[in-house]
């Protein structure tokens, strides 16, 4: 009797186990949890001082823009702002901003630094004295190509371009390749557990700071990428010959937030990688592209030096990161082709300059970052 009770037994909880088995799965069972996002919508989330940094870069651009329309622009000003010093913007939030652009700025050997771009607006300031001048190879004034007008120095340099893409590489670029993707920020050692109501963990805050320096949206990607600024709006170049920049970039940032929200270490530190690497081909896409205009647009002295200038911003841009592709020799000589003389000082020189001299800067850069196949597209 023992045994055959045994055997009922045995043959109830194999018949219960196949019910359980054939029972229908709840969509909760299969619903994947904690999912990587598809946008830049995390919370707690702050990135407010960079937005602050980015709103005083476009004030001190406007600023010296007015040297355009024939007016002398005061160097005081223009060095006010860029240190948030005696309340030089038109905005009081800014003005009461604890933020600035000088003190986020690279200050050390080997690239443009604090005291290159104090220069250039210092001498912005001296030399709109010409501003109600017309441009002329070695004089300074303004330009003029149908109704676009650009104040030049006696080289052809147009300091706006030059100081409004150089700060986006001295400052933002700087800070998100050297500083916020770097151990000393988003490390092991940076606290990841207490978290601030408004900023999230210490890492993620540091992490959503370099994101802030690029100017988008939370929703920004190759296939809806307006509403960028700075850097931002850049990114387009890439994606108009398929290089889809705007969405590498993104997904890398998302990516590397995802990872520290969820204390995956090796997905966040592989996200810092290439945000510095992908973030590098907005600049070099960016620099080629005008140099082609350039190129395209050479004998127009006032659309050929307006180009030259914005290129030039971005092609010394590249040297803010110290994983860039490009060598320092090859970054040089890259530079040198736009130059008059080296140095911290050095002024480009847009009068002298040839076709072949643009071919070469080209060339160099597109071989070196593989943009070969796409460069006269650019």
């Amino acid at each position: 009797m023992k045994k055959v009770f045994v055997s009922a037994l045995a043959i109830g909880l194999f018949a219960t186990a196949c019910k359980k088995k054939e029972e229908p799965t709840t969509p909760e069972d299969t619903t994947p949890q904690n999912q990587m996002p598809t946008t830049y919508n995390f919370s707690p989330a702050d990135y407010s001082g960079q937005t602050d940094r980015l709103d005083m870069l476009t004030e001190l651009s406007a600023e010296m823009k007015k040297a355009n329309d024939g007016n002398q622009v005061d160097s005081t000003v223009l060095l006010n702002m860029f240190a948030n010093t005696n309340s030089p913007f038109s905005d009081a939030n800014l003005n009461a901003s604890t933020k600035q652009l000088k003190n986020k700025c690279y200050n050390n050997v080997g690239a443009k630094d604090v005291a290159y771009f104090e220069y250039l607006l210092k001498r912005q300031g001296q030399i709109s004295a010409n501003a109600g001048n017309t441009w002329s190879a070695g004089n300074a004034g303004v330009a003029t190509s149908g109704t676009k007008k650009y104040f030049l120095d006696e080289y052809g340099a147009e300091y706006t371009q030059i100081v409004e893409k150089g700060l986006m590489g001295a400052v933002f670029y700087y800070q998100i390749a050297e500083t916020y993707t770097r151990d000393s920020k988003i490390g092991n050692a940076v606290d990841n557990t207490t978290s601030d109501p408004v900023q999230g963990t210490d890492m993620e805050h540091h992490w959503d700071e370099a994101f802030g320096y690029w100017g988008v949206p939370t929703d920004f990607s190759s296939t809806n990428n307006s509403g960028g600024r700075f850097h931002g709006k850049y990114s387009t170049k890439g994606d108009a010959v398929g290089l889809n920049t705007s969405t590498k970039v993104m997904n890398q940032f998302i990516k590397g937030r995802y990872g520290i929200s969820t204390n995956d270490y090796t997905m966040r530190d592989e996200a810092a990688v290439q945000v510095r690497k992908e973030y590098e081909m907005i600049l070099v896409t960016t620099a080629i592209h005008y140099l082609n205009s350039a190129k395209a647009n050479f004998a127009d002295d006032a659309l050929r030096c307006h180009a030259l200038s914005e290129a030039y911003g971005f092609i010394f841009s590249l040297a803010y990161n110290s994983d860039k592709k490009i060598s320092t020799t090859d970054l040089s000589t890259t530079m040198g082709y736009l130059e008059t003389t080296a140095g911290p000082t050095s002024i480009p020189d847009f009068v002298s300059i040839t076709v072949a001299d643009i071919n070469n800067a080209i060339d160099l850069l597109s071989s070196t970052y593989e943009l070969d196949a796409v460069k006269t597209s650019l």
